[in-house]
């Protein structure tokens, strides 16, 4: 059973002192490899280290030892997450009395791009088999979107990487279909400051767009248009896509 840990005063874990990367065993089997950093963060040494691994309703915890002496389980298989991909990660920092005095929580990590040290992907990938005969979907989780993909689709993680057409025909509709539910479904402030998962993708897409973000909504379609166009112009997918054609 799982003691119940008292989250009084806790403080903020930086991104930057973890680092976690996913792989297989020899099984397929997916299992993860942190990298953690303590410093400045003041912890006791005699202070308990645990890792939690979760996605959706699916959720495991590892004893990481302590943080003079961190020490990684053998067995750091995801054998309970429901996942196949990608996995959440949450690091508590427990001392002698149980209480949770450091966490960093929300650390997304994609099989086929490890977290970057600091870094937030603004859209992970998932590869799933539930999606039917549904090519990809954006799932909107609490944290934010997702980009799953139909694990059912031959070579689909090689094709999500590198094949022109996909990249052409997803991605736009993705970010398309992202900044919509920010904007016009959610109606989140598109001027609004935080480190909310939207804050982040607004920052994002705010590069792309010669005019201010927008201040109500009806002008936030006009907006997203700008914003899809100027990303497929700097990608230059439709060129990619043709240029991928000739080749064949």
């Amino acid at each position: 059973m799982l003691r119940k840990l008292n989250f009084t005063e806790r403080a903020r874990i930086p991104r930057a002192n973890i680092r976690v990367t996913l792989r297989r065993d020899a099984d397929g089997t997916l299992l993860f490899d942190p990298r953690l950093s303590f410093d400045g963060i003041g912890a006791a040494p005699s202070t308990r280290v645990f890792i939690e691994a979760y996605y959706r309703t699916s959720f495991m915890r590892f004893d990481c030892g302590s943080v003079a002496h961190f020490a990684p389980p053998d067995d750091r298989r995801l054998s309970e997450i429901d996942s196949t991909s990608l996995v959440h990660f949450r690091v508590k920092l427990v001392d002698d009395e149980h209480r949770v005095v450091a966490v960093a929580d929300d650390i997304i990590v994609s099989e086929q791009k490890p977290e970057a040290t600091g870094r937030l992907p603004l859209l992970p990938v998932s590869f799933t088999g539930a999606l039917g005969q549904q090519a990809w979907r954006i799932a909107f989780e609490p944290n934010g979107p997702v980009l799953e993909l139909n694990n059912r689709v031959d070579d689909i993680q090689d094709v999500a990487k590198s094949d022109a057409a996909f990249l052409a025909l997803v991605y736009p509709a993705a970010v398309r279909q992202v900044l919509t539910q920010i904007l016009l479904i959610d109606g989140h402030d598109a001027h609004e400051a935080g480190d909310e998962w939207w804050n982040f993708w607004l920052q994002w897409a705010g590069q792309f767009a010669t005019s201010p973000l927008p201040d109500d909504a009806d002008d936030a379609p006009f907006w997203i248009d700008e914003v899809v166009d100027a990303f497929c112009n700097r990608q230059t997918l439709i060129d990619g896509w043709r240029a991928a054609q000739r080749e064949r």
